[in-house]
């Protein structure tokens, strides 16, 4: 087992973490205009919006080179 813990960074690249975001704007708005209340919203947009702030920080931490 190594001291590696790949997570998010194995895969996060800036293209995937705009492509999330939009994804993520993009179903608010949708449900926005389908009528959904908050709570419908959120099982959903919230779950999305963590994957694309965890892909974004790795995308970042990824492209400056940190470890951490």
């Amino acid at each position: 087992m190594t001291g590696d813990r790949p997570g998010f960074r194995s895969f996060a690249s800036t293209p995937l973490a705009i492509a999330l975001w939009v994804a993520t704007v993009g179903a608010t708005a949708l449900f926005l205009a389908l009528g959904w209340n908050l709570l419908q919203m959120g099982i959903l947009i919230v779950p999305l919006a963590a994957v694309s702030i965890a892909v974004t920080v790795s995308a970042l931490k990824k492209a400056r080179g940190g470890t951490g």
